[in-house]
Order: C-alpha cells, then structure tokens, then sequence
C-alpha cells in the first residue's frame, strides 16, 4: 500500500539523493506532477491518460484504482465536485529509488475560485492534503506509475457530507479502500 506518511528512501543520504537523478530526470518527472493538475483541471483526460503508465494506481480519498482506464473514470466521476476548483502542487521534490524509479512529494492545494451568489466569499482554499507521486521511465521518457492523495483537510464550506470529509482526512495506509 501506499501512503504520504514519507517514504524513508527520502532521507536516504544527500549525496545517493542528488546523484542518482540528473536534473532532467528531476525536471521531467516534476513537471507531471504539475501536468497532472493542469489536465485534470481542464478536463484533458486524453493529455493526461498520455502521462500514466497503464498500470498505474490512484490512491485518492475519492477512492483506490488501478489501471490507467480506471484511474481516469474515478476522476471523470468526481468532475462535478470540481467546478471552480484550480489544483496546484506545492514544494513539489523528486529524488531517485534504488529501482530507478523517481518519487515526488509534494503539497496539494485546492482554491474554489470564480463568482458564487448563495455561497461563501471565493477564493477559498477548498482543501489541502499530501501527494506522493511515482513514476517509471520507459522508451526514453518518464511516466507516472502512480498518485497517492491522502490526509485531506476540506473547508467545511466545500458540499460534502460530514463523514466523507472525516474519510478524507485518513492516511493512505489506514483508509479503505473503495
């Protein structure tokens, strides 16, 4: 199982951290973990099905996929909930794992932003949680492999109900997986 609870390999040694990934192995791989954002928050879903691996896994507080295919009609299905919301990864950092593989950490940030007469005043900060992302490199070119999401706090203005927002706020490792 996955989980934002950090990854000991990120604390491996400065040294093993910085040399095992050049920088345009670093760039590459933390520029889909912006990528990831931009697609799913212009509903892009052909972009972003062309930066997953097919066997990648969503780990999310909306729920665990995988599958590329499945990945994508689980984000699909929360489209409605993310009217007006732009997603942002914060103090992203990639480092290498003795796989080869690349994993990112970073910050996710939700602001509800645009006009809304009957709510609360915008922009707001709709919720903030951890991410892990991972990913692989095949044919010359970096992949996600996979997106972990978890311990969510959402603003109590955000429209859902009180135990999916408690479900939300769980680690990886202890949340069901739905």
């Amino acid at each position: 199982m996955i989980s934002t609870i950090l990854p000991r390999s990120y604390f491996a040694p400065l040294e093993k951290v910085q040399t095992r990934l050049g920088a345009d192995d670093q760039l590459a791989c933390l520029n889909l973990v912006a990528r990831f954002e931009w697609c799913f928050d212009s509903r892009n879903f052909d972009a972003l099905s062309e930066m997953l691996t097919e066997d990648f896994v969503l780990d999310h507080v909306w729920g665990y996929r995988e599958g590329r295919e499945a990945a994508i009609a689980l984000l699909r299905e929360k489209l409605p909930i993310n009217d007006g919301l732009r997603h942002a990864s914060l103090n992203p950092t990639v480092y290498a794992e003795e796989d080869g593989t690349a994993t990112a950490l970073s910050y996710l940030l939700g602001v509800l932003v645009g006009e809304d007469e009957d709510g609360p005043q915008r922009p707001i900060i709709a919720g903030e949680g951890l991410r892990v992302d991972r990913f692989r490199k095949d044919d010359g070119l970096w992949r996600m492999t996979a997106c972990t999401v978890d311990q969510m706090w959402v603003h109590s203005s955000f429209p859902i109900p009180d135990t999916e927002r408690a479900h939300y706020r769980l680690d990886a490792a202890i949340r069901p997986r739905t």
